[in-house]
């Protein structure tokens, strides 16, 4: 009898450290399993706040359009090599006639001179602003007989002073623009104007736009 029973024991002592030993197993697989699922859960966290920082970095980038107002009124560009003197200006009537004297300064030569009748209100500070169908900032043509919209003056050596005799006139145009928009430019005693010089001189050319203002 007691022969028999110590192989039931060692069966049953077995099987008891069987069960032990997957106890002992699951038990370490869980507590592995948790810091696990806990890293994965702070590194899903630290994901999703480093896409807020992001997202709230990118938004708060974003460029915001700042409207910019165009220069307006009478322009001229600064340090040109040339002085302008300029006759009377002001209560002016159609037909009259505006003396312009320029002068080299420094050293320097005028070859020449253009002038445009154009709006008081218009910034020149570039070519393209002296055509009239492209910007709509001058007047195409005459406002009467006898006065002039545009008028050249080409200087001889040794290129010295030059005069520029500008008559104005006095009235309204309407016209079209080469986009097919259409412009008006007024010059009368409501309506101040201005006489728009492009100044040429070595290496370069300039601007100078002298108020006009109509009696």
């Amino acid at each position: 009898m007691n022969s028999r029973r110590f192989p039931i024991i060692g069966a049953v002592v077995a099987v008891a450290l069987v069960v032990v030993a997957l106890a002992v197993i699951a038990t370490r697989g869980s507590a592995s399993s948790q810091p696990a699922s806990r890293d994965a859960g702070s590194t899903t966290e630290n994901a999703a706040a480093s896409d807020g920082a992001v997202s709230s970095t990118t938004s708060s980038s974003v460029a915001v359009p700042v409207t910019t107002m165009a220069p307006s009124g009478p322009y001229t560009t600064p340090n040109m090599p040339v002085a302008v003197s300029v006759g009377s200006t002001k209560a002016l009537h159609s037909g009259d006639v505006v003396s312009v004297t320029v002068s080299p300064s420094n050293g320097s030569q005028a070859f020449g001179a253009e002038a445009r009748l154009c709006r008081g209100d218009a910034s020149i500070q570039v070519d393209g602003d002296l055509f009239p169908t492209r910007a709509g900032k001058c007047i195409p043509k005459p406002f009467s007989d006898g006065t002039n919209d545009f008028l050249e003056v080409r200087n001889q050596p040794p290129y010295g002073p030059l005069n520029v005799n500008f008559k104005v006139g006095t009235g309204s145009q309407t016209f079209k623009l080469q986009d097919g928009s259409q412009t008006t430019i007024t010059c009368d005693a409501t309506h101040p104007c201005q006489l728009v010089l492009k100044l040429q001189y070595p290496n370069g050319f300039g601007f100078q736009g002298v108020p006009l203002t109509f009696g």
